[in-house]
């Protein structure tokens, strides 16, 4: 664990491997700018029309980095028979909590997928990434869950590490190098896109986890290889553009904390996002209106932990809520961390779902 401007950054186990979310999301989606401040007011409103509230959970891997796709460890993606069978009870016992959504990465650092030749331009992907998305897909269908994929995670530009011909980070250049990028774009992006575009079993795409981490600004550069504000946003922007030339769904980018928002605002987001942690309170305090970040889509916050936390559950999507927020995903089922336990807060998860049902739901 580390802090940097009173920013909690998550030492998670990266090889490491409830709640009906009342989902009226994206569609109908308005800024959150005019939402009603006046808690029990039936959930965010605009204009007098709710929207309803998006509240799920992060699983956010089973193996970090290699769910989708193959490494030299070998193949035990989602698609593989033992992965295959984790998954699927992992999401059945989210179902009987009643998540409705669930956040999860994909790409992370670059270790299984996408593929890249030795200059570090992206080929494609390997003969197993699209069965395991196949697969991630299918059981979340079969679960009546959503998922917000998350693209990569800030880790993507920490410097090159390898593990038994894996190599994991390192690819900065994919980001900052504009020809690399556009391999990404037009050999993995898109036909991902593509491929996947009209699926109602994605709600959203997430284009980076805390981008910030990996950005050379104040509170940022948590890794060794960090970019250029200029360079992540203009990444950010591409991928957001691709979402929307190639697909029916929208974007997001979880951001690292509310205070960081402003480094998103002109990338074409369809949902803004940030996230919670107790340490980050005394900056930004998790009592604070949406309507007051003056945003021109909604936001929800996309993290929150559920273990060694400074208050229940309950009161932190009580506050969420009653701020006028679109949304909130707990951290997490499966993140092997400090932070994690979302099993340990399900019953109260679910009690509470249950109790404003009416506020969440319209």
């Amino acid at each position: 664990m580390s802090d940097s401007a009173g920013i909690r950054v998550r030492a998670t186990n990266r090889l490491g491997r409830g709640v009906p979310a009342f989902l009226i999301l994206l569609g109908g989606f308005l800024g959150c700018s005019g939402h009603s401040e006046a808690p029990g007011a039936g959930g965010p409103q605009v204009a007098g029309q709710s929207m309803g509230f998006l509240l799920g959970v992060n699983y956010p891997w089973l193996h970090y980095g290699h769910d989708f796709g193959d490494t030299a460890w070998g193949h035990d993606g989602v698609s593989s028979t033992q992965s295959k069978r984790e998954v699927e009870t992992d999401f059945e016992y989210l179902k009987t909590q009643g998540v409705q959504v669930v956040r999860w990465f994909v790409f992370a650092d670059g270790r299984a997928a996408p593929e890249f030749d030795p200059a570090g331009n992206v080929t494609g992907f390997d003969e197993h990434f699209y069965q395991d998305f196949d697969a991630a897909l299918a059981i979340a269908e079969n679960s009546d869950i959503r998922l917000l994929p998350v693209f990569f995670d800030f880790q993507l530009t920490d410097k090159a590490k390898d593990s038994g011909g894996v190599q994991m980070g390192g690819r900065a250049t994919m980001i900052s190098d504009s020809a690399k990028r556009k391999t990404f774009l037009d050999n993995a992006l898109i036909p991902l896109l593509q491929r996947y575009g009209r699926s109602e079993a994605i709600v959203a795409w997430d284009v980076i986890n805390e981008p910030e981490g990996a950005m050379d600004i104040a509170g940022g550069r948590w890794v060794e290889d960090a970019v250029t504000p200029e360079a992540m946003k203009i990444f950010v922007r591409e991928i957001v553009q691709c979402i929307h030339a190639h697909t029916s769904q929208k974007a997001t980018v979880g951001s690292a904390s509310r205070g960081m928002l402003t480094h998103w605002t002109n990338s074409g987001l369809d949902l803004y996002q940030f996230h919670y942690y107790d340490k980050m309170g005394g900056q930004y305090p998790l009592e604070y209106q949406c309507a007051n970040l003056n945003l021109d889509k909604p936001c929800i916050v996309g993290e929150f932990p559920t273990k060694n936390a400074e208050r229940a559950v309950t009161a932190y999507l009580d506050v969420i809520l009653h701020n006028g927020y679109s949304g909130s995903l707990a951290w997490s089922l499966r993140g092997d961390d400090d932070s994690s336990d979302f099993k340990g807060v399900a019953s109260e998860f679910v009690k509470w779902s249950a109790s404003h049902e009416k506020e969440i739901s319209k």
